[in-house]
């Protein structure tokens, strides 16, 4: 049973996303499953990210999983990333190859690894029953840090480079404090805040060979946000509701900083006006 929980919440939440995230490929350490060397789904994460980019490798170093299972209800799960790397390219850059988004999506459903045999299994009703509604309440408490990531999208003409130190998701009440949190109000209004430390852009020109011959300033330069956001299932209210509807955002996200100082050369303003009109462009 605790195996069947362990790996029904890796697949849950880890599984569509990660390669080879079974309970046979992680170490235990300190109460935490550690796995080394995963590779990103590319297939899928180019689908969920909705852009004109094509995704060329994603890898994570270490990933450590918490999972205090005796008391699921009351402490948060928590994933922790370290050393991410993630590169892109404009599509036109590539050649035509099993790289392309219409190519990579017949593998995924191709999976005979292990997770996808567990996930065949049958399972009871109510076992099944009870496992979505401690799945749901686990989802809206989930801690997840990312530590040094990496995201490049490159061109034959410049790469755009944006790395932060640490991300971190917290799930919030209403008020804005931390805490294992319940959904909220008509609206069923759940609450997390991100706080990104050091985020660094850098954008630079490339050479005939790929390489940079000369870095230029970042656009900004180890900055510090926070953003705030807010989820609501039912973003009218419920149909008894006095005032139904409400019509209220399903999404909001308000984002919090100090000060943000941003540098723009002539140059790196001509590729930022290139990258923005090829990462708008769906056709």
């Amino acid at each position: 049973m605790t195996e069947a929980l362990v790996q029904g919440i890796l697949d849950r939440f880890l599984g569509k996303y990660l390669k080879n995230i079974t309970t046979e490929h992680a170490t235990v350490w300190g109460g935490q499953l550690i796995f080394k060397n995963v590779e990103l789904r590319i297939d899928v994460l180019q689908e969920q990210l909705g852009l004109p980019v094509v995704i060329q490798r994603g890898f994570v170093q270490e990933l450590k999983v918490y999972l205090p299972l005796a008391n699921l209800l009351r402490e948060h799960i928590k994933f922790t990333f370290s050393n991410v790397e993630i590169v892109a390219r404009r599509p036109e850059t590539l050649e035509v190859s099993a790289r392309s988004p219409a190519n990579t999506k017949p593998k995924a459903q191709k999976r005979s690894d292990a997770t996808s045999e567990k996930q065949e299994k049958p399972v009871d009703g109510a076992q099944q029953g009870w496992m979505q509604q401690l799945l749901a309440r686990i989802a809206l408490n989930l801690r997840v840090e990312v530590r040094n990531l990496v995201f490049k999208y490159c061109t034959d003409e410049y790469v755009s480079t944006v790395s932060w130190k640490k991300l971190a998701v917290e799930p919030t009440n209403g008020q804005w404090q931390r805490m294992f949190a319940d959904f909220e109000g008509p609206t069923r209004a759940s609450f997390k805040e991100i706080e990104i430390e050091d985020i660094t852009w850098c954008l630079d020109i490339v050479d005939v060979s790929g390489g940079v011959p000369r870095f230029q300033p970042p656009l900004f330069n180890r900055e510090k946000l926070t953003l705030r956001v807010i989820q609501r299932k039912l973003p009218d209210g419920p149909t008894t509701h006095p005032s139904y509807p409400l019509a209220l955002p399903a999404s909001q996200v308000h984002i919090r900083s100090e000060k943000v100082c941003m540098t723009l050369s002539r140059s790196q303003l001509e590729m930022l006006v290139r990258l923005l009109g090829g990462v708008g462009s769906k056709g």
